[in-house]
């Protein structure tokens, strides 16, 4: 079990920790580790229902597309490549062959939608006007701030 926990000075307009991606290949032990994207600029939406990546992690990491798919955004429908990657989570937690989509997400890196969020216990409070984040991988429910 891995909790990771981020405080705010003030109210949080948005959710942004560390994280790291690379292409889904087997881990193996003893093996060199593969190439991977490190970011300061991953943002959390819990509005999003997939994990998403920028085209620079793409171009980065030299990632070959897996299929492509429909995505709902506030334009309208589009279609959308997705990459088969693995992500590294702040607390550490590895989760291994996540289908993101590739799109322009604004100035974010990654956008980490509930795909992955669902995966963790996951919480965010803003008392005394003070925004503290906290996640627990894997979820075992219930998690103290």
């Amino acid at each position: 079990m891995s909790t990771f926990s981020k405080d705010y000075d003030g109210l949080a307009d948005a959710i942004i920790t560390n994280a790291i991606v690379m292409p889904a290949v087997e881990l193996k032990e003893g093996e060199k580790f593969p190439p991977y994207y490190y970011t300061d600029n991953a943002a959390w939406d819990t509005g999003a229902q997939f994990t998403f990546i920028s085209p620079r992690v793409v171009d980065m990491l030299g990632l070959k597309p897996y299929r492509e798919g429909e995505i709902m955004g506030i334009g309208g429908d589009q279609t959308a490549k997705t990459y088969m990657v693995h992500i590294g989570l702040p607390d550490g937690y590895l989760t291994h062959d996540v289908e993101v989509y590739c799109s322009d997400i604004d100035d974010y890196d990654i956008l980490v939608g509930m795909d992955i969020i669902t995966l963790t216990d996951f919480c965010i409070t803003n008392k005394d006007k003070k925004t503290k984040f906290a996640f627990r991988t894997p979820s075992e429910g219930g998690i103290e701030l």
